[in-house]
């Protein structure tokens, strides 16, 4: 009796191995379309997943949002760059975006780095360009301070400031109006409690 017993309690499981095997064969080998589902990526730490755009190459972009100094103070252009999951090198493709954007010789500048720090503050390297060709009011130089500072702070959620650095060192100012020695963000909450230069509204 226990033979018999064993003989089909051995059977059963038997069974029970070759059905699950033939499930997971059927579903993930032979109609593998049953269980795909549309791609999502996560852009950054903290940002929320959006879906993937593949562009001519097959590479996935995702839309971003970059800032420019305009008359008008901000203009805001929506581009799509290459997607990474990295957030210090998602920082230089959209950075490397913006800089492509400037006018007046700006154009030139070229990102020299990208760091975090444990603060979540990014130091934004650029090469002397930057300063050396700008040309400008405090009005001008504070929409270019803030053009570069918010499409840092839009693209990349849970950052908390943004340092600019000039060939890896600190300056005193870019076009003698606004002090860069602190993080940007002290700039725009000071400024913000002025009226005139900041009154201005993004296109």
């Amino acid at each position: 009796m226990k033979d018999k017993k064993y003989i089909i309690l051995t059977a059963s499981a038997v069974l029970l191995v070759a059905i699950s095997a033939g499930w997971l064969v059927a579903k993930y080998y032979l109609f593998p379309e049953n269980t795909a589902q549309e791609p999502f990526i996560e852009l950054k730490d903290g940002m929320p997943e959006g879906k993937k755009i593949p562009d001519e190459n097959g590479s996935d972009v995702v839309p971003v949002k970059i800032f420019y100094p305009s008359e008008a103070g901000l203009s805001v252009e929506e581009k799509n760059v290459r997607n990474s999951r990295l957030p210090v090198k998602m920082a230089e493709l959209i950075l490397a975006e913006y800089l492509k954007g400037l006018k007046e010789g700006l154009g030139d500048t070229k990102l020299l780095g990208v760091y975090r720090d444990s603060s979540n503050i990014f130091y934004i390297d650029l090469s002397d360009e930057f300063r050396r060709n700008f040309a400008g009011d405090a009005g001008q130089e504070y929409y270019l301070l803030k053009s570069l500072f918010e499409t840092v702070m839009v693209n990349l959620p849970g950052t908390e400031d943004v340092k600019l650095l000039i060939e890896g060192k600190e300056v005193d100012s870019i076009g003698g109006h606004f002090s860069c020695f602190s993080p940007l963000k002290e700039i725009f909450q000071e400024e913000d409690r002025k009226p005139g230069v900041n009154d201005r509204k993004p296109e």
